[in-house]
């Protein structure tokens, strides 16, 4: 059971790009951004009173030098979190050794092992913020380290004979939960929260988008865009693929369609039976130059089953400004009622060809030809 929930832990997939995009969706990354700034200039505020208020404060050389670099470095980082972007995954890993690394130095440095070794419950502080945004492989470095602290700090107060030994076990049996099994175990729920969340959002049998996930993804998909252009594709005389090939075909033939639609820098979903949704930030004319790969992609002589596809496009541009009068998500459905529209007008006419909505103006709330 134990190697079970260990191995788990350490298989599930991480993304750091994708918890940071969730959160900023859901505008949790500015409370984050505010608890990072605070914490660390709460570190700092912590090194300073052990340096200047305590009555026994270290005196050596190196541990000074350990306190002013921690006086000097935290007020920067705290300013950092506050007004510099968002961290790439590389600065995050270095905010996470950073926190470790001095946290660790400074309460080596005050030279009482046994008065600070409780501070050593701030290492599980720190894994908050791994648990959250980091890999369980990340997580296991991280506790390594804790880890290695704890036993560090254990070790010198047994070596020392002028300190209570069984305060030290007694301090020992509190912190190992605290920095270990506590962390671990929070971040294998947050895994798999997240694993299941993502799944909820794609549609098991193509493994494209399902159109919850397409309304997800939207706002930070077109953040900084100045174009919006949607395709609804739908498979040609689908039914006759299930009655001639069997279901067992239609699936197939519904699972090569999603791969072929796939390409980088587009969001692709599956919003109907037989029915895709294209959402790119091309302009109009990029869109149908797509649109028109898409329709020669579609069909294959080697497919077992003949397959080609119709294609509806609608485009408008999109503002920049963040005050825009409107929600991208019920843009995108506006764009999608017209180019349905559209994608029915290539079926009439035949199938296997694309037709064009038309575009809409910048600031205009309804794509043209769109009922009021």
């Amino acid at each position: 059971m134990q190697s079970t929930f260990l191995r788990t832990w350490w298989d599930q997939p991480h993304s750091y790009e994708s918890v940071v995009s969730y959160l900023e969706l859901h505008g949790a990354l500015t409370p984050y951004r505010l608890a990072a700034a605070l914490s660390t200039f709460s570190y700092g505020l912590g090194a300073a009173a052990l340096l200047l208020l305590t009555e026994t404060p270290p005196t050596s050389t190196i541990a000074v030098s350990v306190y002013v670099v921690a006086l000097l470095s935290t007020p920067v980082v705290g300013i950092a979190w506050l007004k510099a972007p968002w961290p790439s995954k590389r600065a995050s890993l270095m905010f996470a050794a950073y926190a470790d690394v001095g946290t660790t130095a400074v309460l080596l440095a005050y030279g009482q092992p046994q008065t600070v070794i409780m501070t050593l419950a701030l290492l599980a502080a720190n894994s908050v913020y791994v648990q959250l945004f980091h890999s369980a492989r990340v997580m296991a470095l991280h506790l390594l380290w804790a880890g290695s602290a704890v036993a560090l700090f254990f070790v010198l107060i047994l070596l020392s004979p002028d300190t209570d030994h069984g305060l030290a076990v007694a301090q020992l049996v509190v912190l190992v939960p605290i920095t270990f099994m506590g962390p671990t175990f929070f971040q294998y729920l947050l895994l798999k929260l997240q694993v299941q969340a993502q799944a909820a959002n794609f549609d098991p049998l193509t493994q494209v988008r399902n159109r919850r996930g397409l309304d997800e993804a939207l706002p930070v998909y077109f953040l900084g865009a100045t174009d919006v252009s949607v395709m609804v594709v739908d498979v040609d005389r689908f039914k006759s693929i299930n009655d001639r090939f069997g279901h067992h075909q239609g699936d197939a033939a519904l699972q090569l369609i999603a791969r072929r639609l796939t390409t980088d820098g587009v969001l692709v979903a599956r919003v109907g039976g037989e029915e895709f949704a294209v959402v790119t930030k091309s302009a109009e004319n990029e869109a149908l130059a797509l649109a028109e790969t898409y329709r020669c992609a579609a069909h294959s002589a080697e497919d077992p089953a003949p397959l080609t596809v119709s294609i509806g496009v609608a485009h408008c541009t999109y503002p920049i400004a963040e005050d825009i009068g409107f929600d991208i998500v019920e843009l995108t459905t506006l764009l999608l009622r017209r180019a349905d529209a559209a994608m029915y007008e290539a079926k009439q006419q035949g199938g296997n060809q694309v037709i064009v909505a038309g575009s809409t103006r910048r600031g205009d709330r309804t794509p043209s030809g769109t009922e009021t």
